[in-house]
């Protein structure tokens, strides 16, 4: 098993693309491709909230999440390499830069998450409230595709922070 994770560290610090995507500014214009991937998920969540029910609402959403998951898929597997598995490895075989920079993602993308949720609780709020009493309809076509976009959120956020924050790799002694 040992053996199989350097491989796969090797494989990652030789492959082309981690080369590509290696300098800052490339790797920012990738986490600006996921941002954009994963906004037209939450669009689309607006798109069935103001539609719902509806075939006009499914069909739009559906285009949406094709759309954001044939860019962001690939721009996922160029920020894995970009930032030489730093969230991808197990800690093992990370140096102590690159676990200061896992840590580092983890927190700031857990920050980002809890202001996400904490606006969607006050979405929710002031859209409920109508003459002083409270009510609340969500439509049951909105609570899958939120719960995909929660996770989608969740998991790529520490990427997308770790690929935006990370240095650029030390210069080879050679």
């Amino acid at each position: 098993m040992m053996d199989t994770w350097e491989k796969r560290r090797e494989r990652l610090e030789n492959m082309p693309a981690g080369r590509l995507w290696a300098t800052r500014p490339a790797r920012r214009r990738l986490v600006a491709v996921a941002v954009a991937a994963l906004m037209l998920l939450w669009a689309g969540l607006v798109v069935i909230a103001r539609y719902a029910p509806s075939d006009l609402a499914r069909n739009v959403y559906l285009s949406m999440f094709g759309i954001s998951l044939l860019a962001g898929l690939p721009v996922t597997g160029w920020l894995h390499a970009g930032t030489r598995g730093v969230l991808y490895l197990p800690e093992r075989f990370l140096d102590e830069r690159q676990l200061a920079e896992r840590r580092r993602a983890f927190t700031s993308a857990h920050r980002a998450t809890s202001l996400v949720l904490g606006s969607l609780l006050v979405l929710a709020n002031l859209w409920s409230f109508e003459g002083g009493r409270l009510t609340f309809t969500v439509p049951v076509a909105l609570l899958a595709p939120l719960a995909l976009t929660l996770f989608v959120t969740h998991y790529t956020t520490p990427l997308l922070v770790a690929a935006w924050q990370a240095t650029d790799p030390p210069d080879d002694d050679e």
